[in-house]
């Protein structure tokens, strides 16, 4: 379960960046065509894709209510230490302190979007960084030092962190349970780690530079806000279990199992397809099949290394939830290049085949999705995130036809690829 939900959409963005630069002709993709055929316009009204329906929490116990309100406390008092008209005397820093105290009180008062209770935790956290960025900024520029402070405090986070990571034996009912109890509980630890770092370090002179202070602030209380959530999610799933066993064996043998079955299933497609380049020598110009082909590929590649990073970081649960989405992803690969070899893909999309590929997008995530299993609620995430990314591309008015019907296409193979993996990945822990 991802931590920062941000990262998911940096990642989908990075994909349709890369996208749009292999159809300009800025990568090596093999298209014969001189030219790309023209597109039709299609004009895309705000409603193309609709919504999808998240599956069920596969966090087996509810989301305490206090995690959220802890959060929207602390960012709502650090709010209130800043005026909203900032006494400071270099006036474009006052305007922009007050103009981000603003925006981070505005985001405060927002209701969290769709997605499962963890996400909104996610959102408040991100809220209460960036009150402690106005914050930290407002007394910097008013002399107020916070540099041993924030030392102090930094220490603190990574003595909770360690003794949190130290505690992780994965104790559920089940190694499944623990997998789908654990994985957000160590994204959060990861995450803590990586904003606990002094990758922005406190200004000598913080007056001189009271961005970078309130910036410097801000990843600690990131990594205070990841810590805690970390230990109130073990805390509450911990809490409705009577006498639950450490699932630490299962859950590293299961990691290193699936660590090489992803390894050898994306060699043995790779080979099966032809190599790097399946589909060298096609002429894809201008059709939907040409963005499956810039992007599909990077998503295997960067699942792949997802499952190599949580193994050897001693994410154990996280890798055999990356190593199930990672078997998912190579199989859509493979079917969507078998398709496209087939002639399928191969039209210059409208706004009807948009429609047409969202409903069936729409159908193929709420099929894997349903039912009462936790773990393949968590595997079909990425399916109900891309399809999530696309809509509100579009309705946003930056909308590309191709993209968005390429990204539907894809977002319907990989669910219909959750059911096989979450079996695969269930025999592998039990």
């Amino acid at each position: 379960m991802t931590a920062d939900s941000g990262s998911r959409r940096r990642f989908l963005a990075g994909l349709a960046t890369a996208g749009a630069a292999a159809l300009g002709g800025c990568s090596a993709l093999p298209f014969t065509g001189e030219e790309e055929r023209p597109a039709a316009p299609a004009s895309l009204p705000s409603d193309a894709v609709g919504t999808v329906e998240w599956p069920a929490s596969p966090f087996p116990v509810a989301v305490p209510e206090s995690l959220a309100d802890a959060h929207e406390t602390r960012a709502l008092e650090m709010l209130a230490d800043v005026p909203a008209d900032p006494d400071v005397p270099n006036v474009a820093v006052a305007e922009k302190i007050g103009s981000d105290r603003e925006r981070a009180m505005e985001r405060s008062n927002a209701a969290p979007p769709d997605g499962w209770p963890v996400d909104a935790l996610t959102t408040w956290r991100g809220r209460r960084e960036d009150a402690a960025a106005v914050r930290g900024a407002h007394r910097a520029a008013t002399g107020t030092s916070d540099a041993a402070e924030l030392a102090a405090r930094r220490r603190a986070v990574r003595a909770d962190r360690s003794s949190l990571a130290a505690d992780l034996t994965y104790r559920a009912d089940s190694p499944t349970e623990a997998v789908v109890a654990y994985e957000p509980v160590e994204s959060l630890l990861a995450r803590c780690a990586e904003h606990v770092e002094p990758s922005v370090s406190y200004p000598a002179d913080p007056v001189a530079d009271p961005f970078r202070a309130g910036e410097a602030v801000a990843r600690v209380e990131r990594a205070r806000a990841a810590a805690g959530d970390a230990e109130g999610l073990r805390d509450a799933f911990l809490g409705e279990r009577d006498d639950p066993a450490p699932q630490w064996a299962s859950l590293v043998a299961a990691a290193d199992e699936l660590r090489a079955s992803v390894s050898r299933t994306r060699a043995t497609v790779r080979e099966r397809l032809g190599g790097e380049d399946p589909l060298s020598g096609e002429d894809l110009s201008g059709t939907v099949a040409q963005e499956l082909v810039a992007t599909s590929d990077q998503r295997v590649e960067s699942a792949v290394d997802d499952v190599e990073r949580a193994v050897d970081n001693g994410d154990h649960a996280t890798a055999v939830v990356e190593a199930g989405t990672a078997l998912a992803e190579v199989d859509a690969y493979r079917r969507l290049v078998d398709e496209i070899r087939d002639g399928r893909h191969r039209e210059v999309p409208s706004e009807s085949s948009v429609r047409s590929a969202a409903e069936r997008a729409r159908t193929a995530v709420g099929e894997a999705g349903a039912g009462d299993d936790p773990l393949a609620a968590r595997l079909v995430r990425p399916g109900v995130e891309l399809f999530g990314y696309v809509a509100d591309r579009v309705g946003e008015g930056y909308g590309s036809a191709r993209r968005a019907e390429a990204s539907l296409v894809y977002a319907a193979r990989y669910a219909s690829a959750v059911p096989a993996a979450t079996n695969f990945v269930r025999e592998r822990l039990e």
